[in-house]
């Protein structure tokens, strides 16, 4: 045999061997690395204070509109609605004649225009808020009569306001 032939089998022999013995070594193997966090809920509802217009005008069929100050939501969790129902049914009522009524519609932001309170009124769902929150502004109105007057006194109703989420 060869010289060079000779030289070229044992090259070839040391690196078959080199891969045996080296190869198991640089043999790969998998596995997987599971990943998880948890979000903390930001469920978040505040309310203005309680509202005393002072006067009512009852002039001929004068309009009355209360801001009452704005409603405030952060939520991180998506489909979130707020509800807001009338302890009177949406009337403004006279504090010691329970028959003396001033019927009201309700504005909540961009969620709600000259809405009804005779029942309870919910939101279409709504996306997560910015971290900031989102505001919405709550007002009343309400029109006075063309030709009769209110009963003098105080006409009260209580809002309930409420966000739920799925």
């Amino acid at each position: 045999m060869p010289r060079g032939e000779f030289q070229m089998k044992k090259f070839a022999l040391v690196a078959l061997f080199a891969l045996v013995v080296f190869g198991s070594a640089f043999a790969g193997t998998s596995g997987t690395v599971g990943l998880s966090g948890t979000v903390a809920p930001q469920f978040e509802l505040t309310l203005p204070g309680n509202y005393t217009a002072g006067t009512m005008n009852d002039g001929a069929s004068e309009v009355n509109t209360w801001t009452i100050g704005n409603v405030a939501v952060v939520s991180n969790y998506k489909n979130w609605t707020i509800s807001v129902s009338s302890a009177n049914s949406g009337y403004l009522v006279h504090s010691t004649d329970n028959t003396e009524k001033v019927q009201y519609t309700m504005t909540l932001g961009s969620l709600a225009t000259n809405q009804s309170l005779g029942s309870l009124w919910t939101s279409a769902a709504q996306a997560r808020t910015p971290k900031t929150g989102s505001t919405y502004a709550l007002s009343i109105k309400f029109t006075a009569s063309a030709t009769d007057f209110w009963q003098t006194g105080t006409y009260t109703d209580t809002l309930s306001v409420s966000i739920t989420h799925p």
